[in-house]
């Protein structure tokens, strides 16, 4: 693992020195949880590729003149094979249809009442069940009948819900699943309550074993992210990982898709990494710290997050449909007629069929078109994971356009 681990951290930091063209080495101390000398032996390994250069406090990218005058470091190649094994240059923009997704499970035990109760009130549920669920779960779900080549990992206890998460998980049609355990720690777990009269749901999450991914477990990570073409995540897991594997995904190339939910501060040091961007209503109010309640407001909003990082900005507004701003055009696209059953995994419904589009190589426009009618046939149906067929959603499509 060590050499392996040392091989991921090197190639994060040459990913990290081409985009920005300079680092310093207590920032990457900080970001990988080791010591500055540690940083400092890989620099200097790095710096004998001839692509990089060593200076007080961290290292610069050299020019094309400045580099090593032999082809492809040749000379070098022969003296140092384990940092060659890289690939030092950006690939080729490529679609191949491969989602990753780094995310919670959970366990949800979902109650279905015809109103919410009110404080100190008791209330006999309508029909209750368990189902499997958690945002990175559900999207991972969602992507695959979608269409896409998903990876899925996340973190789980050991418990029976961990034997369920991975009798579950094995049986949705994955690629590559990877499931890491911590065994003091229960699998995370959530109720849901979703009311009869106000067509909504309400959320209490135990995040479990979701919130002790290590930066180990990340790296390991690495080599899979590298091989995708979209990278999926949202803010079940501790933050921590997911700023690390969000951050390299972006340093990679990848379209990196940041799910902003549930709301914590940390969203805000994410959004730079992000090429997409999805918060709802309440999300987007809480990253600008303003309400949200008009179009204008709307408006307002996604040009205030646009301008923290993210290159495209999508509000999801319910059964109102959505909002797109990309940096230059403001477009509102409708909700797709529905009815709805359980409208708990709408959300990750729409963001699992989104990445699995967008890695199919389709737009923007056309990849939040099918996301949009992807989640209103979610809606119809019970439980967050219970998503649609692919072949349902088209069905839809051609509905609306006939």
């Amino acid at each position: 693992m060590s050499d392996r681990y040392k091989q991921m951290r090197q190639r994060f930091i040459l990913l990290e020195i081409k985009k920005n063209k300079t680092i310093k080495i207590n920032v990457l101390a900080k970001i990988l949880c080791v010591t500055e000398r540690t940083i400092r032996r890989d620099i200097h390994a790095l710096a004998q590729t001839g692509l990089i250069r060593a200076r007080y406090g961290g290292a610069v990218l050299l020019s094309q003149k400045e580099a090593s005058p032999y082809q492809d470091n040749q000379l070098y190649l022969h003296t140092n094979m384990e940092i060659n094994a890289f690939n030092f240059t950006t690939p080729a923009a490529k679609k191949n249809g491969r989602v990753f997704i780094l995310g919670s499970f959970n366990t949800d035990l979902v109650y279905r009442l015809q109103h919410f109760p009110g404080a100190g009130e008791t209330i006999r549920a309508l029909y209750s069940c368990c189902l499997p669920g958690g945002k990175g779960s559900n999207q991972a779900v969602a992507a695959c009948h979608a269409g896409a080549h998903t990876h899925f990992t996340a973190k789980v206890g050991e418990d029976d819900f961990a034997l369920k998460a991975q009798q579950f998980l094995g049986s949705v049609g994955l690629e590559a699943l990877t499931l890491f355990s911590q065994p003091d720690v229960p699998t995370g777990s959530a109720v849901v309550m979703v009311s009869e009269d106000a067509g909504d749901n309400a959320i209490v999450i135990n995040p479990g074993a979701n919130q002790t991914i290590s930066r180990d477990e990340v790296l390991a990570c690495y080599e899979a992210i590298g091989q995708c073409d979209v990278f999926l995540t949202q803010m079940e897991n501790n933050p921590g990982a997911t700023a690390l594997a969000l951050n390299f995904a972006h340093s990679c190339g990848l379209t990196t898709i940041f799910n902003p939910a549930p709301w914590r501060k940390e969203v805000l040091d994410l959004l730079a990494w992000a090429t997409v961007v999805t918060p709802n209503l309440t999300e987007a109010e809480s990253i600008i710290g303003a309400p949200v309640r008009s179009e204008a407001d709307i408006r307002g909003a996604a040009e205030a997050i646009h301008r923290l990082g993210p290159q495209i900005v999508i509000i999801t507004l319910g059964s109102k449909g959505c909002w797109l701003f990309d940096g230059q055009q403001h477009r509102s696209f409708p909700a797709f007629p529905a009815v709805n059953v359980d409208t708990a995994g709408a959300g990750d419904a729409f963001n699992g069929a989104l990445a699995a589009q967008l890695a199919r190589g389709e737009n923007i426009t056309a990849a939040l078109t099918y996301a949009s009618a992807f989640a209103s046939l979610a809606v119809e149906r019970e439980g967050a994971s219970n998503m649609p067929e692919h072949s349902a959603v088209i069905e839809r499509l051609n509905a609306l356009m006939n």
